[in-house]
């Protein structure tokens, strides 16, 4: 794998936890990893190099992750950089402030390495997208705090969707959504959860939902829809 290939990857965490070995493990799949005690060393180390995204663990005591995200993306330099936050803490309370505060993704650890990489990936892809979003998958129904809407699917994918919502849902609402597959004889049933408002302006565009559990066989019957429909459009092999 050439250098070129690799994701280089500045971690805001307790520097004593990244240990070489640690590091040696994220590079043979393909991380580069670079770690910072605290935003000023973090950008003292982006000013010099080439950074994919950065990763703050929202548990380590000596900063405040959610103030750091918001300081990244006040920056002109470097509020294009996608942002992960990861934590123990998976209540939704949690989840909705690294969100809100403007995160790109939520990570609930532990999780194996080989997983995390993975999402990093699918984060990756997603920002770096400019295909056309797909069109036409037919609608959705979703359901949230008591409240029901239906509204036409904009984007699919194995990991989420974009749906064409014209008012807000506010980012970290757990949400079940239901749709019909072509052929189906029953609707897919998936809990998600809201992670952005696509907006033009002050005008809400779309809601882009990200999947948690899927109810039954919908993961498998999803991702043979997804497989075959990919054939003519690969556009929906990406995340929202």
């Amino acid at each position: 794998m050439s250098d070129a290939q690799f994701i280089r990857m500045i971690l805001i965490d307790d520097k004593a936890v990244t240990t070489d070995l640690d590091r040696a493990g994220y590079r043979k799949m393909g991380v580069f990893v670079r770690a910072a005690g605290n935003y000023e060393e973090a950008c003292k180390t982006m000013a010099k190099e080439k950074i994919d995204l950065i990763v703050i663990n929202l548990d380590y005591a000596a900063v405040d992750g959610t103030t750091l995200t918001r300081h990244f993306k006040a920056q002109e330099n470097f509020a294009a950089v996608p942002i992960v936050l990861t934590s123990v803490r998976t209540s939704a309370r949690v989840k909705a402030a690294a969100l809100e505060a403007g995160a790109d993704l939520f990570v609930e650890q532990p999780l194996p390495r080989q997983y995390f990489i993975e999402k990093l990936k699918q984060l990756l892809e997603q920002k770096t997208r400019t295909t056309e979003r797909v069109e036409g998958a037919g609608d959705v129904r979703c359901a949230f705090n008591g409240t029901e809407m239906t509204c036409p699917i904009s984007d699919l994918s194995q990991s989420g969707m974009l749906v064409a919502a014209t008012e807000e849902i506010p980012e970290g609402t757990d949400i079940i959504v239901e749709f019909d597959l072509p052929g189906g004889k029953k609707p897919v049933k998936i809990k998600g959860l809201v992670v952005r408002n696509l907006r033009n302006g002050n005008q809400i565009m779309g809601v882009g939902i990200r999947f948690v559990q899927f109810t039954g066989d919908a993961e498998k019957r999803l991702e043979k829809f997804i497989a075959k429909t990919s054939q003519g459009d690969t556009k929906l092999q990406y995340y929202l």
